[in-house]
């Protein structure tokens, strides 16, 4: 079995697996988010875009959209579904970036924000987001819970075939380092290939506390799941909407 990189091998089903994932709703709760907290946004970058399909989904609302993974497989297969020449797709590590133009939005959804294991790189991610942002410029971005790892890790075990791929997942989480794992087995083209994803599961508060350490932005929400409720320990999906500090008129 052939070890390779998260996002490697399953770029190729990526799409096939996740399409239980409910993005239309996803989209039009981040452009209710947008119109509450930066109404006059036009420019969107979206950190760890994946496949692209926020990105679709947002340029179809109008939106100026750009994007970044670290994966160079997500991004070949967001540049194959895209096809806009307006849209800039770069590979990157979003714990240290950086992009030559300005945004009104950063957005970094479906607990990616998770992959980061350090608190030194979840400094580093939001130090890159407010070098990218205009002054008036919000970020997003969600945190799967401990609640969520706790409750829910066994309902994430699947199996099956896409596009003539085999694939396997198993998703455990490790309680004592707070780690949650989720491996994957991928037969295509005669060769089985082994992805393992690793995400670090934070407590609000740690967020919270690197945000206020830092000094660049000021958190102006922190909402359940896809709603304006404010969000706890028992959510399962927590949103954060920042908001650079320096230009905060709240």
């Amino acid at each position: 079995m052939i070890q390779t990189e998260p996002y490697t091998a399953l770029a190729e089903i990526y799409d096939c697996i996740m399409k239980s994932v409910p993005y239309r709703k996803w989209a039009r709760y981040i452009i209710e988010l947008i119109r509450e907290f930066c109404p006059d946004a036009r420019r969107i970058f979206e950190i760890a875009c994946g496949t692209g399909t926020m990105l679709i989904l947002l340029k179809k609302a109008g939106f100026i959209v750009d994007g970044m993974d670290f994966s160079a497989a997500m991004i070949n297969k967001a540049k194959e579904k895209i096809k806009a020449e307006d849209v800039k797709l770069f590979v990157g590590d979003m714990s240290n970036f950086k992009v030559d133009e300005k945004y009104d939005v950063a957005l970094c959804l479906y607990d990616s924000v998770n992959y980061l294991d350090s608190i030194e790189k979840l400094d580093g991610l939001f130090k890159s987001v407010e070098a990218l942002l205009y002054d008036w410029g919000i970020f997003i971005f969600d945190i799967s819970t401990e609640y969520n790892s706790i409750q829910n890790s066994s309902l994430m075990n699947s199996s099956g075939e896409c596009f003539g791929i085999k694939y396997t997942r198993r998703s455990y989480y490790l309680r004592d380092e707070r780690i949650h794992i989720n491996e994957f087995e991928i037969e295509m083209n005669g060769e089985k290939y082994f992805e393992k994803h690793a995400q670090k599961i934070y407590r609000i508060s740690e967020i919270r506390d690197v945000i206020e350490s830092n000094g660049l932005f000021e958190v102006v929400g922190c909402f359940d799941g896809f709603s304006f409720l404010e969000g706890g320990e028992r959510s399962e999906r927590v949103h954060f909407i920042l908001k650079k500090r320096n230009n905060w008129n709240g």
